[in-house]
């Protein structure tokens, strides 16, 4: 019989395996390579410990103990969706802000989408789902630049909701939050000494997306 160890140890690697290695693996639970390698590599030195358990069910949105239990995990390369849990992992791409502004899905970016860096995304999301990095100082209250944000253009914005929005004058993607406020609609910079904190949406700005999932980068390369 498996110990509680062996367990734990076989079920992160079915999850890691499901995202596509280590290193995607790392990216998905906000952790070194070097770290997972000790616990799940080859010749594994640290033993799943209980707070870090809890840490990758809840990055996996899986429930609490699901990592202490035997179960039999499909690869996602075969499948969507990974197990009797109903886990949805969906590789996603990592696009610029200019693709962003005519994105329409995966295959119609000019680049080839094998060169595309592509990440799992840690909440159910469509197959439009994007991946932009965070530039500028709009929404620092809340987002630094270099942090991941998961951009849904499937997801109905509403009240609240952190959006991607068209600039249709001058063609440029802005990230803010849609607010609705007397049945008007508005962009707003989180950021308080932001010149333009609100632009209203009209004619002339479009909501082409909506933040479902953000990820904090610790270093990355540009």
């Amino acid at each position: 019989m498996k110990t509680n160890d062996e367990i734990r140890r076989d079920n992160a690697r079915k999850l890691r395996d499901s995202v596509g290695g280590n290193n995607s693996f790392a990216a998905f639970i906000d952790r070194e390579s070097t770290q997972v390698s000790r616990i799940i590599g080859k010749n594994p030195t640290k033993k799943i410990g209980d707070d870090l358990a809890r840490h990758i069910e809840k990055c996996f949105s899986l429930g609490v103990g699901w990592l202490d239990s035997e179960h039999q995990v499909s690869n996602h390369a075969a499948v969507n969706n990974i197990s009797e849990t109903n886990l949805a992992i969906r590789m996603v791409p990592l696009i610029s802000w200019v693709q962003a502004g005519s994105w329409t899905s995966i295959q119609d970016t000019e680049e080839d989408d094998n060169f595309l860096q592509q990440y799992p995304c840690p909440v159910p999301c469509s197959e439009m789902t994007y991946i932009l990095r965070v530039v500028g100082d709009s929404m620092i209250e809340e987002y630094s630049p270099g942090d991941m944000i998961f951009v849904d253009p499937e997801v109905e914005a509403i009240h609240g909701d952190d959006v991607i929005a068209l600039l249709l004058d001058s063609g440029e993607a802005t990230f803010k939050r849609l607010i609705e406020d007397s049945g008007k609609k508005y962009l707003k910079a989180l950021n308080k000494n932001w010149p333009e904190q609100y632009i209203q949406v009209n004619g002339r700005c479009s909501i082409i997306g909506t933040v479902i999932f953000s990820g904090k980068a610790r270093r990355y390369l540009k």
